[in-house]
């Protein structure tokens, strides 16, 4: 399979010539590298989340990525009914055994955590995820958050195929 995906950065390095891996314990699906599908989400992150007051140079990137993958290593929680109610059952099957040892609902960090030391879906290649953007600015109805804002997380660098710098930005904010 081939998917055509978006990376953003900030501009502070200059341009770079692969993705880096993404380790941090608030990561939706655990360490790896994460794009996103459509352009207009990449672009979208760029001018909320990489343009804050560190970056001083008031600038993002938004990469263009090919990604080529076997389908067997792939889970689409996004368009695959089977792999999204999996998905969902390995979630809260987690979640279910958090809760009886501390009696507490986990958080991201808890999960990711687990993710880790368990090595669930290491041997998947991506995962497609998608939440949904809960702010006007995207869509063209007030209040109708129609649009999927889908996320790719790739666990193996060897099938990011191409990685180039698409375009520089102006923060908005």
């Amino acid at each position: 399979m081939l998917l055509k995906v978006y990376h953003t950065t900030s501009s502070l390095d200059g341009i770079i010539t692969f993705p880096d891996l993404t380790t941090e314990s608030d990561n939706w699906l655990g360490d790896g590298f994460y794009f996103w599908q459509d352009p207009e989400f990449a672009d979208w992150w760029g001018d909320t989340f990489k343009c804050k007051k560190w970056n001083t140079s008031r600038k993002f990137d938004v990469y263009e990525a090919n990604l080529e993958f076997n389908e067997s290593d792939f889970i689409d929680t996004v368009f695959n009914e089977n792999d999204y109610y999996n998905f969902v059952s390995t979630v809260e099957k987690f979640a279910k055994k958090f809760q009886k040892i501390f009696r507490k609902k986990p958080t991201l960090d808890d999960f990711n955590l687990f993710l880790k030391r368990h090595n669930v879906w290491e041997s998947v290649s991506i995962i497609r995820f998608q939440d949904v953007p809960a702010n006007n600015q995207l869509v063209e109805v007030n209040g109708y958050y129609y649009k999927k804002r889908i996320q790719i997380r790739v666990n193996k660098a060897e099938i990011i195929s191409s990685f180039a710098h698409l375009k520089r930005k102006d923060c908005l904010h």
